[in-house]
């Protein structure tokens, strides 16, 4: 399978090594803007995966005049495996499969003990990115629809910062926001 990889660091090079070891084709773009095409790259791949710093980059790659967007013929295949929030993950979901393609948010978090997956999207774009994803990690949890994954990766930093400082209400407070009421009400309820 042909494979695009948009991003760099040492967490990008492992995922991408782990990959050519079982066979795929890798095509490397190492940021989200440059003199290739990200157009190009999305029309020449089966999937393309995405670690980019930030949302602006993130958004750089997939809607620029030149971005992923531009290239989807239909059924293309996005991972985001970027930090983003949820809501911007669940618009870009929308965005995408408005143009034919699907992009799951599966935000990688991790190091030395092996890297985590929090999956979010449709049920087919997710069963086909778990696929991929298992290729470099056990551990992939599918969260729920767009946006899902960037929720329950917040979820569980929210848990470990409320584990390293014992008691946090706030901490509790901000994830019970994140999943169940909209901001208007924790703006309320917080007060």
């Amino acid at each position: 399978m042909d494979i695009g990889f948009i991003g760099g660091g040492e967490v990008a090079d492992a995922i991408m090594d782990r990959l050519r070891e079982v066979g795929h084709r890798l095509h490397r773009h190492p940021h989200a803007h440059g003199c290739r095409s990200l157009r190009a790259l999305v029309q020449r791949c089966d999937a393309v995966m995405l670690l980019l710093p930030d949302a602006s980059a993130v958004e750089r790659a997939l809607f620029a005049d030149d971005g992923l967007a531009a290239g989807l013929s239909g059924g293309e295949l996005l991972i985001d495996l970027s930090s983003l929030s949820p809501e911007q993950a669940a618009a870009n979901a929308a965005r995408i499969a408005e143009l034919g393609g699907q992009l799951v948010d599966a935000p990688v978090s991790g190091g030395a003990k092996g890297y985590r997956i929090d999956l979010g999207g449709s049920d087919a774009a997710c069963a086909w990115a778990e696929s991929l994803l298992r290729l470099f990690t056990s551990t992939v949890e599918r969260a729920g629809g767009p946006g899902a994954g960037q929720r329950a990766r917040l979820a569980r930093s929210a848990g470990r910062t409320a584990d390293r400082t014992g008691d946090d209400p706030d901490g509790l407070h901000r994830l019970l926001c994140l999943m169940a009421f909209d901001e208007a009400d924790c703006a309320l309820s917080a007060g």
